[in-house]
């Protein structure tokens, strides 16, 4: 209160000038405030699928919700089989001409099979890419990165034939006629609309 006291007239054309008198924004109420933004409605529920993708592969579940589905014929066992195990060789070829053919509208298992995994595979060479990134951006640290190097180097092998694997227990499981849930991957495809 003794600020403004002391002021001079020039003193509060100045301050009047640089909005020091100016009434603080009020806070509208939490109903006005904007919800959050697709894009951070997304890396949250993201974040969200992530977590529980972690927590049950860490119990060893790597399938969740298995079912075998009674309307699944011998065709469509051995449609989602190879949706599966065509990944390992010609990635992302099978579920593609399943998905455009004009059958899988009338095949739901065949569809549900496809759309799981080729996101399966899109998940890999996500992973793949942004190792490969993470590992030559830290090959700018000279002795940090020749180690990181060669760590990922060896370790590239081990995890093609643990994605080899994955592909193939899932293949055998579709053949098996069953429609099951892959952690994480599975909810988030559900919750874009892409599976039923």
């Amino acid at each position: 209160m003794s600020d403004d006291l002391n002021r001079t007239p020039a003193d509060e054309t100045n301050a009047h000038l640089s909005g020091e008198d100016a009434q603080p924004h009020a806070t509208p109420p939490a109903s006005e405030q904007p919800g959050p933004t697709p894009v951070e409605r997304a890396a949250g529920m993201a974040r969200e699928q992530a977590g529980e993708a972690a927590s049950a592969l860490r119990r060893g579940e790597f399938m969740q919700d298995a079912g075998v589905d009674p309307a699944a014929d011998k065709d469509d066992k051995l449609i989602a089989l190879l949706s599966y195990a065509t990944q390992i060789v010609i990635p992302v070829v099978m579920p593609v001409i399943v998905l455009l053919s004009e059958s899988s509208k009338k095949r739901p298992f065949q569809r549900y099979h496809a759309v799981q995994s080729l996101a399966l595979m899109l998940l890999f060479v996500v992973i793949g890419v942004a190792v490969s990134i993470g590992t030559a951006v830290f090959q700018i640290v000279p002795l940090l990165g020749q180690l990181l190097g060669v760590l990922v180097l060896c370790l590239t092998p081990i995890a093609y034939l643990m994605a080899v694997v994955a592909l193939l227990y899932y293949g055998y499981q579709a053949y098996q006629g069953k429609r099951f849930a892959i952690p994480g991957l599975t909810s988030f495809l559900r919750d874009q609309g892409w599976i039923d």
